[in-house]
């Protein structure tokens, strides 16, 4: 048995996701984080707001991922590998050691106020493509300048992001070619270069970061190579604002690493369904509230004795 925790990105995030820990010890991450940031998580957690402001929805759905990550350590069920989608991929770097919460916490706050004011600069949106081919995809993507390949997430669904005219376009071409153009509700371009102002931004905050070796070792999602050096880690979180997501070839690279199992870390459940599309001889599971902590921990107390 092989065991790969995978941690999700701004999309996942829910209204009220701290709730379901309410009096759980592992809140004690959500103190870390508000010290680190200057912010109460908490009361970002509660506000119906939250998910539409980048600034405010990315540290907060990293606390709620460390939050079901610290319950599942505590509880003695730990990886062999990490991965995180985004900006989950941040969370995996502390989940793996790579960055103290306190240092992580404030990248995770600098990465999302500064996408936050390239959104503000650069408008524009994300629409998921569903029912079409990697080729079909492509061939809309290269004949709209105005359009790029924003995540890769699982066969028949690629996530584009451009500018809101050419994700207006992109219901009609997508359905003449067999498809659905489903936009997001989101605040922005991600992964495209309408974020470039945020790359310097990111980067200061990662020089001022303790970044370390990691204990484990992590697969990024902009090249879907295992990383296992600070340097590595350092580098792969800068260059994931403006490069996409290879989600379905990273959860092929998890397998092709002996995964057997996979976990995802945090509410959503967003992860999971992409993995069971993708990889469906890895058994999945999803921790977002104590009592998956207590099924996970187990089932891989017995399986692992």
């Amino acid at each position: 048995m092989r065991l790969a925790f995978v941690f999700p990105g701004q999309g996942s995030y829910r209204t009220g996701c701290l709730d379901p820990w309410d009096g759980h010890p592992a809140l004690a991450m959500v103190d870390q984080v508000t010290d680190a940031i200057g912010r109460s998580v908490r009361d970002l957690a509660t506000d119906e707001g939250t998910g539409a402001r980048t600034a405010d929805a990315q540290p907060t759905i990293m606390t709620a991922s460390l939050v079901a990550w610290k319950a599942l350590t505590d509880a003695g069920v730990t990886p062999d590998v990490v991965a995180g989608h985004s900006l989950g991929e941040a969370t995996a770097a502390i989940a793996a050691g790579a960055l103290p919460v306190a240092d992580g916490a404030r990248v995770v706050a600098a990465r999302g106020e500064a996408m936050g004011r390239a959104c503000a600069a650069n408008p524009g949106g994300m629409a998921a493509l569903v029912k079409l081919q990697p080729d079909a995809v492509q061939v809309l993507v290269d004949e709209d300048p105005d359009l790029v390949i924003a995540n890769d997430n699982a066969p028949g669904q690629v996530v584009l992001a451009g500018t809101p005219e050419a994700i207006g376009r992109i219901r009609d071409r997508a359905r003449e070619a067999g498809g659905r153009a489903l936009p997001l509700d989101v605040e922005g371009a991600f992964h495209s270069p309408a974020m470039a102002p945020a790359v310097d931004a990111l980067a200061a905050a990662l020089a001022d970061a303790e970044v370390r070796t990691p204990a484990l070792p992590l697969v990024t999602g902009t090249t879907t190579e295992v990383l296992r050096d600070g340097t590595a880690i350092r580098d792969a979180l800068v260059a994931g604002v403006l490069a996409p997501v290879r989600w379905r070839e990273l959860q092929g690279r998890l397998a092709e690493l002996g995964v057997t199992d996979l976990v995802e870390v945090g509410p959503g459940g967003v992860l999971a369904g992409l993995a069971k599309r993708t990889v469906p001889d890895v058994r999945v599971h999803t921790v977002a509230t104590p009592e998956d902590v207590d099924a996970v921990a187990a089932q891989f107390a017995g399986a692992r004795a």
